[in-house]
């Protein structure tokens, strides 16, 4: 599964992911970010979750995909907002 996060008009403050980490379960782990884009590829689990915080005004985007190229969740957020997507496999 691809975890994608972006912005326009700004950078990315912060992103946190959820994700299968083997024996370990499901974890939630903030992610190294700079710049305005930022993807990585993990085992996604039974509920995939990625939260996307931008600096300023910027607009947050993100996405969640499978390894088929399917999109599970796409959103937008409103300028200087977080914006979350989550899916249920």
């Amino acid at each position: 599964m691809t975890y994608k996060a972006w912005t326009e008009g700004g950078n990315l403050q912060s992103v946190r992911h959820d994700y299968v980490d083997g024996p370990n379960g499901a974890v939630s782990m903030p992610a190294k970010v700079s710049g305005a884009s930022w993807s990585i590829q993990e085992d996604g689990g039974h509920a995939p979750r990625i939260k996307v915080v931008p600096t300023g005004k910027a607009v947050a985007h993100c996405l969640l995909q499978e390894g088929d190229d399917r999109v599970l969740d796409q959103q937008k957020g409103a300028a200087g907002q977080p914006v979350t997507c989550s899916a249920k496999r």
